[in-house]
């Protein structure tokens, strides 16, 4: 038997945001002899129509999600992301969830929680692995702690908070993935001690690609991707082709596709 393909696993990434990078990245000579999976999150009807075509030309594992983002919570968005599920258009709902980061947000806590309950009946409903957005709102996921244990799965994006507090949402009953992404090289405690010591079937690696730049970058391209990794393998002192194995279970897990074989 030949060698098992290794696989970079971005749990979340905006491919209409940086189509012109998802068309070659997967071909590129510093990718092979990797392949490819990736959940990309829409959050408006022509990015997930762009999204949709993508998906359909491309030639690797591509989980399409969609879903009323905090920043812009939009009514008519519920809408749409009903109509989708209805028509099963979508692989996971997603980004839903809060974000109080600046005051201007925070004026739109009304509006934030209206759509996050009617996103969450929406998943549960349909039976959805749920990606969550979360910024300095942490106490409402403890508090829908009991919703968020009846879904399929709930990955907690660009996950910002330490051990202690990604331990006691699973105590909860909560079916949690902790995804981090170049948060891991801005000397975040919090993020390094989770990476480091979540069970290895939790965490998840992510770009957020074009976005979650560093200092003096303009956007993030998919292809960082792989600096991720390396970095993940560093912080939790594994050979990064342990760290390749357990990243595509979990992705596998998280959003409900078909596990390894053999």
């Amino acid at each position: 038997m030949g060698e098992m393909a290794l696989i970079y696993c971005d749990s979340h990434i905006h491919a209409p945001l940086c189509a012109e990078f998802i068309s070659s990245f997967p071909k590129s000579a510093d990718f092979l002899p990797a392949s490819y999976a990736i959940c990309s999150c829409s959050h408006s009807a022509g990015e997930f129509f762009l999204q949709e075509k993508m998906k359909a030309e491309c030639d690797f594992t591509f989980v399409s999600s969609f879903g009323v983002h905090p920043q812009n919570p939009d009514e008519r968005l519920v809408d749409f992301l009903s109509e989708l599920l209805a028509a099963g258009r979508l692989d996971a709902v997603g980004e839903i969830g809060f974000d109080f980061f600046t005051e201007d947000f925070r004026n739109h806590a009304g509006e934030q929680e209206s759509v996050w309950e009617k996103c969450l009946d929406l998943a549960r409903d349909y039976s959805m692995p749920v990606v969550i957005h979360n910024r300095k709102a942490l106490d409402l996921m403890f508090r829908d702690a009991k919703k968020l244990a009846g879904l399929k799965s709930v990955v907690f994006h660009s996950f910002a908070f330490g051990s202690r507090e990604a331990f006691s949402l699973l105590d909860k009953g909560i079916n949690a993935f902790f995804s981090f992404g170049k948060i891991l090289f801005k000397g975040s405690r919090k993020a390094s001690d989770c990476m480091k010591n979540l069970p290895d079937e939790r965490i998840l690696l992510e770009t957020d690609a074009p976005f979650q730049t560093l200092r003096g970058e303009i956007n993030t391209p998919p292809q960082d991707i792989m600096k991720v990794y390396d970095e993940a393998s560093k912080i939790r002192g594994t050979d990064i082709g342990h760290l390749f194995s357990i990243i595509e279970n979990n992705f596998r897990s998280a959003f409900c596709l078909a596990p390894i074989e053999g």
